[in-house]
């Protein structure tokens, strides 16, 4: 048994000026509130590559990082009028519980923008699926399974997508990712020292596993929002089997606007206190838990 919280957001974030000590890693902290009248000066089309971006640590929100986002991984929404292409149509909500939960927050808002990571193959126990067939939602799904993403992609969502992970870090980084259990992938962490693989060992488990170990880029979440053009979010789900806390973290919530969350605690190193310090920081209030059988989440709000 699993368990997700979900955290409400109660009003808006603190201004910008009482959250210095936090190192969000924006374009407008090193260069300024100016920077965007020359956003040229900053941008050369043939040095931008993931590999300059994760060498130089990237701003967030640097032209470039929103540049190979948009040109390199991002997905644009499924015609409205093209058919969903899912293997059990007649199931209306195939998640564990937890859009129900939230839409109880939203008085079942219509209309909504949310954000999965963690969207799986896009259909089974998506959290959103619901949402946008039902309810007329769109938002951003996010699945680094390469496995899984392929079979998202045919599904024909009405919401953007990106075969992409979150980065733990506020700048855009590679990581080893090990998806060998499908519906339990995980990021190999490089503050974990325990979890270090070597180059020989990463190839051996791939041979062994069919390729399930390789490597996968990663973007701040803000920087995805940026891409998108969007920074309100009515819904904001995390499942990424244990880096939830880190990602929270890198957020410049100064800059966006959440309604709801939905975090996935039980694999996180930090411990649900943790996490409930963290959103509480930043002007969210829990709302319990919500129990399922494959998941373990916090909501807040």
């Amino acid at each position: 048994m699993n368990i997700n919280i979900p955290f409400h957001h109660r009003s808006s974030p603190d201004p910008p000026e009482k959250q210095l000590h936090h190192q969000y890693n924006l374009m407008e902290n090193t260069y300024g509130k100016r920077w965007e009248r020359r956003p040229q000066m900053y941008f050369s089309p043939t040095d931008c590559t993931a590999e300059y971006a994760n060498a130089n640590q990237l701003q967030q929100d640097h032209p470039c990082v929103i540049h190979l986002i948009r040109n390199n991984y991002l997905r644009k929404p499924a015609p409205k009028d093209l058919p969903y292409a899912l293997d059990k149509p007649a199931l209306i909500d195939p998640s564990d519980g937890q859009s129900q939960a939230i839409l109880r927050l939203l008085r079942n808002q219509t209309n909504g923008f949310f954000i999965e990571c963690g969207a799986l193959d896009g259909e089974f126990l998506s959290n959103t699926l619901y949402m946008e067939r039902s309810l007329n939602w769109t938002g951003i799904l996010i699945e680094a399974d390469q496995k899984a993403f392929s079979q998202l992609a045919g599904r024909n969502r009405k919401a953007y997508s990106l075969p992409v992970c979150l980065s733990t870090k506020p700048y855009p980084v590679e990581v080893v990712f090990n998806a060998s259990d499908w519906s339990g992938s995980f990021i190999v962490d490089d503050d974990n020292q325990n979890q270090q693989l070597s180059e020989e060992d990463r190839n051996n488990n791939a041979n062994i596993n069919g390729g399930s170990i390789y490597k996968v880029q990663c973007f701040p979440l803000y920087s995805i929002l940026v891409a998108v053009g969007r920074t309100e979010i009515d819904f904001f789900g995390l499942d990424v089997e244990g880096s939830e806390y880190k990602i929270l973290q890198t957020i410049p919530w100064h800059k966006v606007d959440f309604k709801t969350l939905s975090v996935e605690w039980n694999h996180v190193p930090e411990g649900e206190a943790a996490m409930t310090r963290l959103m509480e920081s930043n002007k969210f209030v829990k709302f319990g838990h919500i129990d399922m059988a494959y998941s373990r989440e916090r909501q807040n709000r």
